[in-house]
């Protein structure tokens, strides 16, 4: 393909494959369209969102492989979030950019906030685009099984991406130069705070001392960086494609340092070895009530990089994964 060869990857995690994983695809592609994120305003770039890129990004298997242990329905319902999410970073709020209209991409994400209220019971408000119908869908049931302070924040952490993309279409032609407010601002538009979030939807709440312990958010963080820092390494070509590499973490270190690219990878490299050796001695140092989801933390983080490996997304895939089989029935293709 002509892409540059990638660093080694420090990974001491096992992934492991969700076997609902081939229903989740179906159910996904289904769902997606059915919100209208298929229409046809939207297939402007088609190489961004559309069915066949939708297919070859094969976010159910993301899914699949941070959330092994999920039963089909739950499956289901967090990949569906994960695709709304997907749709407005990739296609949904990047449309006001074409447009520089940052006031109506505010205004959006504050109506967007509408359909989230805390007591969870359904608005009169009419969804007017595919992310309103989406969460007006979702919503409603997945608030019925959390507590007021689980609530919170998960609707928190909806906020903080969507915030996080608001500051990402702001920047993205002028580009941070400090490594520091990168990786604050990294940690917000990456959206992986939603994931930890709704990874409880599976694993179980947490009690709510746990989230204010000091240990317990630095393991949060630690996931959240790894995830991100090695997204930023292998999406780097991309980002140059697409025009918005300035948010990336190995340009932002090749303009700070004045390397070349290899130089800025070893960088961040460097720092995503020191953060998923912070989330491996994570376990001993949280509250017991935490041991197992940071154990789910550290298998999604494995499971994240299998992703990139498998995936299409990023225009480079490694082991065949654009030549497996697809649909129902075929996940044993998946398998390692």
């Amino acid at each position: 393909m002509g892409f540059p060869a990638q660093p080694r990857f420090h990974m001491p995690f096992q992934s492991r494959l969700n076997p609902n994983v081939d229903q989740a695809r179906v159910r996904a592609k289904e769902w997606a369209g059915r919100m209208g994120m298929f229409d046809e305003e939207y297939l402007e770039w088609p190489e961004r969102w559309s069915e066949d890129t939708f297919s070859r990004a094969d976010f159910p298997l993301f899914i699949a492989l941070t959330h092994p242990d999920a039963d089909a329905r739950e499956l289901e319902l967090i990949t569906d979030w994960h695709v709304a999410l997907w749709f407005v970073d990739d296609l949904f709020l990047p449309l006001f950019r074409r447009d520089h209209d940052q006031a109506s991409a505010g205004a959006q994400v504050e109506r967007l906030m509408q359909f989230l209220p805390l007591d969870g019971l359904p608005r009169p408000l009419v969804p007017n685009n595919p992310v309103e119908r989406a969460f007006a869908d979702l919503w409603t049931g997945t608030a019925a099984t959390m507590t007021l302070p689980w609530r919170d924040r998960f609707v928190s952490s909806v906020r903080r991406f969507l915030d996080g993309v608001l500051w990402e279409l702001d920047h993205v032609d002028h580009a941070v130069t400090d490594l520091i407010e990168y990786l604050g601002a990294r940690r917000d538009f990456g959206g992986l705070q939603f994931t930890a979030v709704l990874m409880e939807h599976t694993i179980g709440e947490l009690p709510q001392h746990v989230h204010g312990r000091r240990e317990f958010r630095t393991a949060l963080d630690a996931f959240v960086d790894g995830v991100s820092l090695h997204n930023d390494i292998v999406s780097y070509d991309r980002e140059v494609d697409e025009g918005t590499v300035g948010n990336n973490g190995v340009e932002v270190a090749r303009k700070v340092l004045g390397s070349d690219r290899r130089g800025a990878e070893d960088v961040v490299n460097a720092l995503l070895t020191a953060r998923v050796d912070t989330l491996a001695e994570a376990p001993g140092a949280v509250p017991p009530e935490a041991v197992e989801f940071v154990g789910a933390l550290q298998e999604a983080l494995a499971g994240s990089y299998r992703w990139h490996e498998l995936t299409g997304r990023f225009g480079r895939t490694t082991f065949g994964a654009l030549t497996k089989p697809r649909g129902l029935g075929t996940s044993a293709a998946y398998l390692f």
